[in-house]
């Protein structure tokens, strides 16, 4: 699996997460409170808005546009049958955050 690095840890000590868009597809890397680090795809399935820019809270982020909810570990929608989020492998190295370019759950349904 390739890797690239997408952020540093000390970019996510004040705000903990970063959205970026890496080969088209929009990813958020999140710092958990026990100071770990896991990337999640961030466009909401049903209309594609950014799920950094709404309410996050205990791991589930809320749609800014119309309240879809999203466990962000698992990537499985709350309360809409929907597909699920992609999630990518991270990999720590020094203070280097590392993401996998390739979803871990893309056969996942």
């Amino acid at each position: 699996m390739d890797y690239l690095k997408l952020a540093t840890i000390d970019e996510l000590t004040k705000r903990k997460v970063k959205s970026l868009s890496i080969l088209g597809r929009k990813i958020g890397i999140f710092k958990r409170d026990n100071d770990r680090f896991f990337a999640v795809e961030t466009g909401c399935k049903h209309q594609g808005a950014d799920l950094t820019t709404g309410k996050i809270e205990n791991n589930v982020a809320t749609c800014p546009r119309h309240g879809w909810k999203y466990d962000l570990l698992t990537g499985r929608c709350l309360n809409h049958a929907s597909p699920r989020l992609r999630k990518f492998d991270v990999k720590i190295i020094g203070k280097e955050i590392h993401v996998s370019l390739q979803p871990v759950n893309e056969t996942e349904e």
